[in-house]
């Protein structure tokens, strides 16, 4: 059937491409369009970035080593979701709680909390430690997304230790002479594995989206879509009812309005995300009549207004604000198939909500007195509040944040940037002065260097604090001691221009990091009760390690070959109790990613191939019979392989395959969880294939 269906979209595209074909003249000037797309995509230097920036500036003249993924990477990688699309790069790890629909994420060695992602430099709301956001943005709506590594506490405040990942919306293409609109359509049609059926939604992934956009020569522009997603699930090595990977249904939503002049920027934005994740359970032995449906229910609402105000060509302010509620509802039903009698599950932990609501504002001005120096002082306010079952009454914290960072060049090639914040919580004392310092030299036309130094702290959030949940799986509390979580990062890193002429590009890019970390929160075993978990403070943590980035381009090819070695602090190293026994101070974990790109002129196509190798992450913890051993991950192989062909000026196919490996678990000697199996960790459903369909209509 999936044959087939790829067998008729591809007639179609066939046949569309000759209602849609320009003349020769216009093919050539959009092929060549796409060739320099492709080697501005490799090179990266005239990429404009906005993350941790007084003003959009290009890539090489940031002060800070950003990872960008653009525009055409995305359409090249023909990603469904965030989490695919950054699922092979470097430094990143994720693995998926398959119940509960969330991503444990990773960056830099750190996770959870110490990972703040941005929508537009806002701040996303989330329910805890996972990143559920990440699967309930529409990546439609994606233009880029800037990853910038180590704290950015002084830019973004707290729960940026680790770094920051910014979203960036696509915004309507504008015109002083003429009014412009843009109508798309997307279709795409995906296998779970071997699982697929083309006219149900019990087998396979089926995403459709619309969306529109118009912009008004006067300066007003208005945006909308929506995106449909439903997946079938995976069976995977369950039997009966139940799924591996749980079936889900999902909706996204997103208005814009906007208004541009020379000086005022207006935006106005809201999303809406309504999801359902579906999980079937086998009937109880000894009652085949009754079957058991439990469903977790997501809203997440956001709303944001941010505007620019250019005073003159020396003075302008930002303001970025939001509102969003997050509710969750476990939903349990018990059905009887014989009288179709529905009523609700009494067990413990089968009905429950939980509700996350944040209020944000930020202000900025950017002050520039000389031509070699420049400021920009700020202020914050966030409100987080959280209620439901789980949480220990109707608890909220809040923080005040003021701000000034500067901007130093005294001469062409030396850019020094130091900055620092001041935090007022409403629960926790904060130091007085959070301080970076960010330095960038153009030792040469080909060479940069980039040395950083920045502290970063973290109160703890609401869940930590108040979380309380126990049933047949979990006895785990909150722990209202806990302390704030500090840490010291410094980070180097040097690019070297290698070859750069017009047929050959050649880039490498070596950089290291060290953090310190201060009363790290986590979640430990309680010491009087092995059985009950709470979130307390350990006394010191770091992590270590370096990075060797390397991109080629070679006509209409381009490659890309990078590496990764990566330490976690091992705390058994300071336990008198194994003083007898060689630790290591650091257990280090490799990672290798690459990708092959080529663009074949002739007839348009583009051919990509992504790959990823994520090493063991094995480290010390006491087993079952208290002996220290070594715990973790094993390692595995990722591939992503796409092929993407434009027909005309309207019409664009992508298809390939997912997950050539056919990975599905890896061991985890460590234990499971929800996203595990025993001590399986769930990974993907297997090779998977997939194509799609666009239409852009636009003027």
């Amino acid at each position: 059937m999936f044959k087939f269906m790829i067998q008729s979209c591809l007639l179609i595209a066939l046949q569309s491409s000759a209602l849609f074909a320009q003349d020769k003249k216009t093919k050539e000037t959009e092929s060549a369009i796409d060739s320099i797309s492709i080697i501005e995509n490799v090179e990266q230097l005239d990429e404009i970035v906005v993350t941790g920036q007084f003003a959009p500036r290009s890539l090489k003249a940031s002060v800070y080593k950003i990872n960008v993924i653009g525009s055409e990477k995305i359409e090249r990688k023909a990603s469904s979701d965030i989490q695919s699309l950054l699922n092979t790069e470097l430094g990143i790890r994720m693995s998926n709680d398959m119940a509960l629909g969330e991503t444990r994420f990773e960056l830099m060695g750190m996770s959870g909390n110490n990972i703040k992602v941005l929508m537009d430099g806002v701040p996303i709301i989330e329910r805890g430690d996972n990143k559920q956001s990440l699967s309930q943005i529409d990546i439609n709506t994606v233009e880029r997304i800037e990853i910038v590594e180590g704290p950015m506490s002084v830019a973004y405040g707290s729960d940026a230790l680790a770094g920051v990942i910014n979203i960036i919306t696509k915004k309507p293409a504008r015109s002083s002479e003429k009014n412009l609109y843009e109508i798309g359509i997307k279709l795409r049609e995906e296998s779970a594995g071997s699982e697929y059926g083309i006219f149900g939604e019990d087998k396979g992934v089926h995403r459709e989206n619309v969306s529109g956009n118009w912009a008004h020569k006067g300066g007003f522009s208005a945006a909308a879509g929506i995106n449909r997603n439903v997946s079938g699930g995976w069976t995977g090595d369950k039997t009966g009812r139940e799924r591996q990977w749980q079936p889900k249904k999902q909706y996204l939503t997103n208005s814009a309005l906007g208004y541009m002049n020379n000086k005022l920027n207006l935006a106005l934005r809201f999303d809406y995300v309504d999801e359902t994740i579906f999980t079937p359970i086998n009937p109880l032995i000894g009652n085949p009549n009754e079957i058991v449906d439990r469903n977790f229910e997501s809203s997440r609402i956001t709303g944001q207004l941010q505007a620019d105000w250019k005073l003159n060509s020396n003075i302008s302010l930002n303001l970025a604000s939001s509102y969003q509620n997050l509710e969750r509802r476990t939903k349990t039903v018990i059905t009887n198939t014989n009288t179709g009698e529905k009523w609700l599950s009494l067990e413990e932990s089968s009905q429950d909500i939980s509700s996350n609501r944040t209020v944000f504002l930020r202000t900025t001005a950017i002050f520039k007195p000389f031509k070699t120096l420049s400021f920009q002082p700020g202020a914050e306010y966030q409100r987080d509040e959280a209620g439901g079952d789980r949480i220990k009454g109707k608890p909220e914290i809040s923080d005040v944040s003021f701000f000034v960072s500067a901007e130093y060049n005294p001469f062409g090639w030396m850019n020094i940037r130091p900055g620092v914040r001041s935090i007022f919580n409403s629960v926790y004392k904060s130091p007085p002065f959070i301080p970076a310092l960010n330095t960038k030299f153009a030792l040469n036309r080909d060479l940069d260097l980039r040395l950083s130094y920045a502290r970063g702290f973290r109160a703890p959030t609401l869940r930590e604090l108040y979380f309380s949940f126990h049933n047949a799986n979990h006895n785990i509390d909150g722990n209202t001691d806990l302390k704030a979580e500090y840490s010291e990062n410094f980070t180097g890193s040097f690019v070297w221009r290698i070859i750069n002429n017009e047929n050959i590009r050649l880039t490498s890019t070596l950089s290291g990091f060290y953090n310190h970390f201060k009363d790290r929160i986590t979640i430990v075993p309680d010491e009087n009760d092995p059985t009950h978990n709470i979130y307390d403070n350990l006394s010191r943590y770091k992590t270590t390690g370096g990075t060797l980035e390397n991109a080629l381009m070679l006509g209409k090819f381009q490659a890309t070959i990078n590496y990764s070695h990566i330490g976690r602090y091992n705390a058994y190293v300071e336990d008198e109790s194994y003083s007898d026994r060689d630790l290591e101070q650091f257990r280090f974990s490799p990672e290798i990613s690459s990708s092959l790109s080529y663009f074949w002129e002739k007839t348009r196509i583009n051919f990509s191939l992504f790959y990823k190798y994520t090493g063991a992450r094995k480290e010390y913890a006491t087993n079952s019979n208290n002996e220290l051993t070594l715990m973790g991950y094993e390692a595995f192989h990722w591939a992503d392989f796409t092929i993407d062909k434009k027909f005309g000026k309207y019409l664009r196919l992508e298809g390939g395959i997912k997950n050539l490996f056919n990975i599905t678990t890896i061991t985890n000697s460590a234990g499971g969880g929800h996203g595990s199996t025993g001590t399986s960790v769930f990974i993907g459903c297997g090779r998977s294939f997939f194509l799609g369909l666009q239409v852009k209509i636009n003027n």
